[in-house]
């Protein structure tokens, strides 16, 4: 062994005691990794939609909690997102939606997070959730109660009880006094409240206790400035304020924080950071990790009914530093085991473990760096050595002319010496060829012949890599290299450097094409003494040059005529073949067919352009090939249409998580220039072989599922299936007849009465369509409106209706019943149509009728569609006189902020709000509409109304005009004169 090599043996040698003795220190011995049982599945119902804070903290603690499992479960997780959208529809929809994702997935156990999840689980827990245990999850102690004769059934009651709280207060404060409660009046808010209050007064301390349930926003942020030192706010759920407002919960926490002169105890821990002063605060994250622990004990075996309900235990004793310090509290005044957020940082109470081992490791370090200087002199010897070999390396290496490359082969990072850049002329890092750069500098002739000798060579085929290759300069002139090169293996027979030379042989390739040029020159005055066959050799050349120039055309024309131009994806003769191929390659395969269709793309044409249009189908194609997997085929079917063959798909969940891929995909906004759009995609999903056994029938039964899709709402996707077919021919059916409607005279008009209540006088008439069809029979207006409105035939039919409604009124007026109103519903569509303000206007300059007897009817749902330029027009309108009603207000977004910006004169009140006024929460609905209404300067009409009851109840809330059964049912044209005749005579 050579003196050299000592110290270089001595350094490894001290580095491995030194990583021993870290080792030793930090180890600790790992859990012995259990066996893998059977796959079980939880099914996770969160009554609120997700980002809601008490929602997110349950999820989270169930996750915790799951995932620490002996035998980890697959967590299913839904949102009912009752809290904004409550109501039989969207129940409805939640349980489609369940049945369907759950028909194939055996669920073994259920949490459900407060009322309505656990309602719903009981509800379906036998007919779609294979009759599961139920565990649940944030019931207050009255609504567990009302579960005690459930079995196979337990859980985690939200215990509210903020005698704790008040306790820690008194603790802070002796002097309290009096407590302000702050709660909304929902039923869930006005049940805390009672809870709430019921358990302060139970405490008998003296203390007196304020609702501020009465006050609005603004009313209470100003008491809350103004309170007294012996007084604390307690904060426990507020989401809306005493006028029906709205308030986003955080934002409310900090304000009311911000203004309080007194510190806001909360209820909940999701009220921390946001102006939390503290208190012992119910965890959803605590209570979600109760929950999942006692899922676990079931899936080991355990009976749910033999599990206790949990009601205790569920809470952090727990403070804000920043307002403690706000308020001028220590933390030695704090109840004992109370834990403190936000605490300024202290690097050696966070981290005392790590400073004590990094100390015992500089000693160590100190030690072996003494050990080290004593061979400082050998390693400088060691490095003159290096260096005179690196001298010796260097001079060689310039001398030779030669340029020498090195790979690392497990980084691929390529090196070049000085000498390749002089010779080409480009900098460092110029052409990227420290990362294979390099290759997009050979001559496209040579890259093939480069790569074979490469691969010949790291394959063993040959003893060293030679190859001859031209690259292009930074001047853009070629020069010849010579290359050379041997691989070092390392000891598991793996490559770990491949080194080398490159000669510049440009001269001498010079000169061998000199040889060439004199070769051929001795040719050709061969070939002038044989002119015969040098005339059929040229023929024959000219025969292969066609052939080329032929076979280069059928490539363009066939690239042509199975790629799309626009979005560079395959076309639909394409998909034809493809189709075709993998039905007869694959007869006992399964795969899946998506048809997308992209949303109101007609009106993103209509309004930015068709050249914005081709752009937006240009990213589309991108974005969908960003998807794509090894099993995926994309294709555009035609116009904003496209299609995704899905191969050799392993079963129905596969399909549909691609499916909700697809949908996610589009969630995200495309940016074009400086424009941001958003626009959703309908899906249809065809199954091969279920739904369809050749190309055809799948395209065709995808394309139903597809406007199935657009049915249930856009923007998701809807499998095939065969009810689907019997309702696309009935549908097909009715649009067919729906064609020929006006031309055969197959529409007429009814009129259904509207009174004014004060004065009992007829104001006006609302005109209904009604279709009879000498083949179908008579049509109802639910069935044929949105067929008509999908298939633009709206836009004739509506513009009918309003003509025939005006001249109808005006005929009535000239017979001298003047004064009477008309009131006609208008489509969405008909709203988006660039000329719809003249075509009104138009239609009431050809009948005579004046603007003010003419009222247009909108629902709620046509400003979502586009919002500005729908009440640009309406304002036109309403500009001329046009009254503009909003009809079934109170059933849709009823959106307060946008009821201020319409330019409406008159809000309807939607049947279902009369029917039950004689319930005390639907009389106060309809009440509140009223006065909502008339704050505004609207007038009010109520729909539907049936019974003197409702009249009554009508005429003591001020509604100015009334229509339904009670007054008459719609009436056809021809006999309403004689019905106004019959009542005056009454």
């Amino acid at each position: 062994m050579g003196i050299e090599e000592i110290p270089g043996r001595f350094y490894k040698s001290g580095l491995v005691v030194l990583l021993l003795v870290l080792c030793l220190g930090l180890y600790e011995p790992l859990p012995a990794a259990a066996a893998p049982g059977p796959v079980q599945n939880v099914l996770v119902l969160h009554s609120y939609h997700k980002g809601f804070a008490w929602t997110d903290d349950q999820q989270a603690g169930i996750e915790e909690q799951l995932k620490q499992a002996v035998n980890v479960p697959v967590i299913y997780t839904e949102y009912m997102d009752w809290k904004r959208y409550p109501g039989i529809a969207s129940m409805e929809q939640f349980y489609k939606t369940i049945k369907f994702k759950y028909q194939a997935v055996p669920i073994d156990v259920i949490i459900a997070t407060d009322d309505s999840a656990v309602n719903f689980a009981l509800q379906y827990r036998k007919e779609i959730l294979y009759d599961a245990p139920i565990i649940f999850s944030g019931l207050n102690q009255l609504g567990a109660e009302e579960l005690q004769e459930e079995t196979n059934l337990t859980g985690v009651i939200e215990d509210i009880d903020p005698s704790e709280t008040i306790r820690m207060a008194r603790e802070i404060n002796p002097s309290l006094r009096e407590v302000y409660v702050v709660f909304d009046n929902s039923e869930s808010g006005l049940s805390t409240g009672r809870i709430v209050t019921e358990k302060l007064s139970a405490l008998d301390l003296g203390l007196q206790i304020n609702p501020m349930n009465r006050l609005s926003n603004e009313q209470i942020l100003l008491s809350a400035a103004t309170l007294p030192p012996d007084s604390i706010i307690l904060l426990t759920t507020y989401h809306s304020d005493s006028t029906g407002r709205i308030t986003e919960f955080d934002r409310f926490a900090s304000n009311l924080s911000a203004s309080s002169s007194v510190p806001v105890y909360h209820l909940y821990d999701f009220g921390l950071n946001q102006g939390a002063f503290g208190g012992s605060l119910i965890s959803g994250r605590i209570q979600g990790r109760a929950a999942a622990d006692m899922a676990e004990r079931i899936l080991l075996g355990e009976s749910a009914d033999q599990i206790p309900v949990i009601s205790k235990d569920t809470s952090r004793r727990v403070f804000d530093y920043k307002e403690l310090e706000r308020f001028g509290v220590s933390l030695d005044q704090l109840p004992e085991g109370s834990e403190v957020i936000n605490q300024p940082f202290s690097f050696y109470r966070t981290y005392r473990t790590l400073v004590l081992a990094i100390a015992t490791a500089f000693v160590v370090l100190v030690a072996f760096i003494l050990i080290l200087l004593f061979y400082v002199q050998l390693v400088k010897k060691i490095r003159n050595n290096l260096e005179r070999s690196n001298e010796r390396y260097n001079v060689a290496m310039y001398g030779s002319d030669a340029v020498i490359w090195d790979v690392d082969m497990s980084a691929m990072i390529y090196y070049f010496s000085d000498s390749w850049y002089e010779l080409l002329g480009y900098e460092r890092d110029e052409v990227d060829e420290s990362h294979g750069g390099w290759r997009t500098l050979i001559h496209p002739e040579d890259v093939q012949l480069e790569e074979s000798s490469r691969t010949q060579y790291l394959n063993g085929l040959s003893s060293y890599y030679y190859c001859e290759y031209r690259m292009r300069s930074k001047s853009g002139e070629y020069k010849w290299f010579q290359a050379r090169g041997k691989v070092l293996r390392g000891g598991n027979g793996g490559y770990v450097r491949f080194a080398g030379s490159m000669v510049d042989i440009t001269d001498r390739k010079g000169y061998e094409s000199q040889l060439q040029l004199s070769y051929q020159e001795l040719e050709s005055t061969y070939e002038e003494l044989t002119a015969l066959q040098d005339e059929l050799l040229e023929q024959y050349n000219k025969v292969v040059e066609n052939q080329t120039l032929l076979q280069t055309s059928e490539e363009r024309y066939r690239l042509l005529a199975y790629n799309d131009v626009l979005s560079g994806l395959p076309n639909r003769l394409s998909l034809s073949e493809e189709l075709r191929r993998f039905i007869s390659e694959h007869a006992g395969g399964q795969a899946a067919l998506f048809f997308l269709d992209i949303d109101n793309f007609k009106y993103i044409n209509d309004t930015m352009g068709h050249s914005f249009g081709d752009q937006l189908l240009a990213c589309v194609g991108e974005r969908l090939l960003g998807l794509a997997a090894g099993q995926a085929k994309h294709f555009r079917f035609g116009g904003d249409e496209f299609v995704i063959l899905l191969k050799e798909t392993a079963g129905i969940d596969q399909v549909i998580d691609y499916a909700e891929a697809l949908v996610q995909v589009f969630k995200e906004p495309f940016e074009l220039n400086t424009s941001v759009i958003h626009i959703s995609s309908s899906i249809g999903i065809a199954c091969y072989p279920q739904n369809g056994s050749n190309a055809e029938e799948l395209l065709k039964n995808a394309d139903i599922a597809m406007y199935k899709a657009k049915e249930a709402g856009k923007g998701t996707y809807v499998m095939y299936g065969q009810a689907m077919q019997q309702h696309f021919d009935e549908r097909m059916i009715i649009e067919k007849h729906l064609r020929n409607v006006i031309s055969n005279n197959e529409l007429s008009l009814h009129y259904q009465p509207l009174v004014d209540i004060a004065s009992g006088e007829i104001w006006g008439f609302e005109a209904l369509i009604r279709w009879y069809s000498p083949v179908l029979g008579f049509v109802s207006p639910l069935s044929f409106i949105k067929i008509a409105e999908d298939s633009r035939l709206i836009v004739p039919i509506g513009e009918w209706v309003l003509r025939s409604a005006c001249r109808f009124i005006k005929t009535l007026q000239v017979q001298g019943l003047e004064g009477y109103h008309i009131s006609v519903n208008i489509s969405v569509v008909q709203l988006m149509l660039d000329n719809f303000t003249e075509m009104v206007m138009g239609v009431l300059q050809e009948t005579g009728l004046s603007p003010e007897f003419l009222e247009l009817e909108i629902t709620e749902s046509i400003f979502i569609e586009s919002f500005e330029v729908i009440v640009n027009k309406l304002k036109a309108l309403r500009q001329q006189g046009i009254g503009v009603a909003l009809d079934d207000f109170g059933t849709g977004y009823s959106s307060l902020s946008y009821l201020q910006q319409l330019p409406i004169t008159t809000l309807k009140i939607d049947k279902s709000f009369i029917d039950g006024i004689d319930s005390p929460h639907n009389m106060s609905l309809a009440r509140s509409i009223m006065t909502i209404g008339h704050d505004m300067g609207l007038k009010v009409t109520a729909e539907g109304v049936e019974t003197p009851e409702q009249l009554a109840f009508l005429q003591r809330t001020s509604c100015d005009k009334i229509q339904g059964y009670y007054i008459s049912r719609p009436i056809p044209e021809n006999e309403v004169a004689g019905w106004v005749a019959d009542r005056k005579a009454g």
